[in-house]
């Protein structure tokens, strides 16, 4: 052990203050070193062209070398395929950690784009370049029930689309809308903003499932804690952060209950879900502001809840990925962002102690709109072939959909459906692109006689929005300037429910109830829905999934070409699944009705079994498992609890697609807590 004394003076030309510091070296490894001295130019904060060079000093100084100085441009420490919740918070922390990282996203970084910033615009950034994807699934292998779906789209020969159940001559069947982002930190900032974190029973067949207790729900707790600031919880509440990147607040203050017709509304739902009523307006609203995400063994029974939202509360605008990467990079951490890179292949070489294929670096392709799922996809448009090398690992973190794609196309999969496309099998795993799951939703949809929000008239404060969400949107000035007005408003409220087959005391249902909506779910045009003070259309989500028939299959070896994927609705389990989601559709209509107020039911449709028109119905777009997690032992899983891809040796897969089971009722938040923990997997190991 000894001590050393460095004067780094010259770095503070700012303050004129001297500094003098000691490092400790001692049997620790190299990388607990660099670690310090990372941690040690964030107290600093020198500027950012001399923190290289204070680090590149410090080592010399020491004596210390390490591969993670290499200046070979076209190598690093690790390379992360993909930038959502789960590859972005890991590049992010790898690098913060010393690690030198390369990340690869397919798209660009468009986080500074009102579509991406803003609540009211999230559903026209889910349909349009460059913000996402559009994936086309299926969700049924029988043709005749798949097209009973009002949602499934057909498309012409000049490119444009129909929806409905009786398509013209000429329209071939193109399936589903399923959006995924496209963009720096992926479906994450294009989604609804969700911070709702997993059931704890969740956590714990995770541990139970691997064997490996630190997935239990105590010790993932942690996880949240160091990912989030909590902002609508006071400071010091048990099992909250308030250091972390990821913001979360409650937009609403539920000022949409002093309408008569909505209140009554939603102190029926109390009552059916918790089996009491609110005794007035001031207690149904303690009750709707309920913490869901609190340390409470309780939290998940049937209750009334606001989910919180990744939301920064300063300017109410989305709290992303995006912008904790972009921080990270302009701190001048080892952190390089491949934009444009569109995974082809990773690169395997053999590993001389276990003979076993070792992950080295990935092939990809530069270049925009590259990838049939986007809208400025142009089959004529190659891209520039590039590759990089890996040091020490190669992780995937392309979602549920790319993820299972990139193995295949890299020989890591099923070998029969390898060996039909003509690629090569490193490792066969038939667990790739199999095993998919997402939670059901279903859409219940009426329409009233009387209005269920009014609409003022309006106010400075308050004015009447155009919806161009530009400075001739009077709504969209207030959001801009001043972080008010109708834009920062979030109207619904959220119920968890419990049916009489959910398998434990928890709620098995999710209740998001939105006056004004006329449709759920996703189709060509959805992003362009108004806005209509008659009608009521509530989500409910099915949780504790028991299906996991859903797969992702090539359709070619052109890393451009979206796979084929099939979630195979109501294949396991389906006779539970109905009969806890027609129960949902009783406790609605039993709230409805209680309000007195004269309605049609425009959804399950009328004149039919409810059982068939939610499978007719039906849509999902929290999908998961694609490569999941499982026992070392266990053949029919792709990764173990280290996220480590079986057969491989330098390959993890850290994103949804690993997930055994959806983590109740939104992926997004478990996932960014899935990332935290990766980074301490990852960067401990030997």
């Amino acid at each position: 052990m000894g001590n050393i004394y460095i004067d780094i003076s010259p770095y503070d030309q700012y303050s004129r203050t001297i500094f003098c510091f000691t490092l400790v070296i001692n049997s620790h490894s190299f990388n607990s070193f660099r670690y310090s001295i990372f941690n040690l130019q964030r107290q600093l904060n020198p500027p950012r062209a001399m923190k290289h060079s204070l680090i590149a000093g410090i080592l010399a100084i020491s004596g210390i070398a390490s591969a993670s100085n290499s200046t070979d441009p076209d190598e690093y420490d690790y390379i992360i395929i993909g930038s959502g919740p789960g590859g972005g918070p890991l590049a992010a922390g790898l690098a913060q950690l010393g690690a030198s990282v390369l990340l690869m996203e397919a798209g660009g970084d468009h986080s500074d784009d009102v579509a991406q910033r803003l609540a009211a615009r999230l559903q026209f950034a889910g349909e349009n370049a460059p913000h996402s994807w559009q994936f086309f699934v299926e969700h049924y292998q029988n043709e005749t029930q798949a097209r009973r779906d009002s949602k499934y789209t057909y498309q012409f020969s000049n490119g444009s689309y129909y929806s409905g159940i009786d398509p013209p001559e000429g329209a071939k069947p193109h399936g589903v809308l399923y959006p995924r982002g496209a963009t720096l930190g992926g479906s994450a900032q294009v989604n609804a903003m969700n911070g709702q974190w997993a059931p704890d029973n969740e956590w714990d067949y995770i541990a139970n499932l691997t064997g490996d207790c630190t997935w239990g729900h105590e010790s993932m707790r942690n996880y949240l804690v160091k990912l989030e600031n909590a902002t609508y919880v006071p400071q010091g509440t048990p099992g909250h952060g308030h250091d972390g990147f990821l913001q979360l607040l409650q937009a609403s203050t539920f000022a949409e209950l002093e309408f008569p017709n909505l209140a009554s509304f939603y102190s029926n739902m109390v009552l059916e879900v918790e089996g009491s009523r609110p005794n007035g307006t001031e207690e149904l609203r303690e009750r709707l502001v309920r913490d869901i995400n609190r340390i409470d063994n309780d939290r998940n029974n049937p209750s009334a809840y606001t989910p919180p939202l990744a939301a920064n509360p300063t300017t109410v605008s989305r709290s992303g990925i995006a912008e904790y990467v972009n921080r990270v990079v302009e701190q001048g951490y080892p952190l390089t962002l491949s934009l444009h890179s569109l995974a082809k292949r990773i690169i395997f070489e053999e590993c001389p102690e276990s003979g076993e294929p070792r992950a080295v670096g990935v092939e990809y392709l530069e270049g925009e709109g590259l990838y049939s799922a986007d809208n400025r996809y142009d089959p004529q448009q190659q891209g520039i072939e590039k590759s990089v090398r890996a040091r020490k690992e190669v992780i995937v973190s392309g979602g549920t959909f790319n993820t299972p794609q990139i193995l295949k196309l890299s020989g890591i999969g099923p070998a029969e459906e390898l060996k039909e496309f003509d690629i090569p099998v490193v490792v066969d795993l038939p667990a790739v692109g199999n095993f998919m799951q997402d939670n059901y939703e279903s859409g219940v949809h009426i329409r009233a006689e009387e209005p269920w929000i009014v609409p003022h008239p309006p106010t400075p404060s308050s004015p009447n929005c155009t919806r161009t969400y530009d400075d001739s949107d009077p709504c969209f000035v207030l959001w801009e300037r001043n972080a008010t007005g109708p834009y920062t408003q979030q109207i619904g409220a959220g119920y968890t429910g419990r049916s009489s087959v959910s398998w434990d005391a928890d709620g098995d249902l999710v209740f998001l109830c939105q006056p004004g909506r006329q449709s759920t779910g996703f189709f060509p045009g959805y992003s362009n829905g108004t806005q209509n003070p008659f009608f009521f259309s509530t989500a409910v989500i099915k949780m504790q999934t028991a299906n996991p028939a859903g797969t992702v299959k090539l359709q070619s070896k052109d890393p451009r070409i979206a796979p084929a994927i099939n979630f195979n609705f109501f294949e396991h389990n389906a006779e539970t699944d109905l009969q806890a989601l027609s129960e949902s559709v009783d406790m609605l209509l039993r709230s409805f009705d209680g309000t007195g107020v004269p309605y049609e039911v425009r959804e399950p449709k009328p004149g039919m079994p409810v059982e068939q028109s939610i499978m007719d119905e039906a849509f999902s777009h929290h999908a998961t498992s694609s490569c999941r997690m499982g026992a070392d032992n266990a053949t029919d899983t792709c990764v173990d609890s280290k996220f480590r891809v079986k057969g491989t040796k330098g390959l993890r897969i850290v994103d949804a697609s690993v997930w055994p089971r959806v983590p109740g009722a939104y992926s997004n938040l478990p996932t960014f807590t899935m990332s935290m923990k990766a980074i301490d997997v990852i960067f401990n190991s030997v």
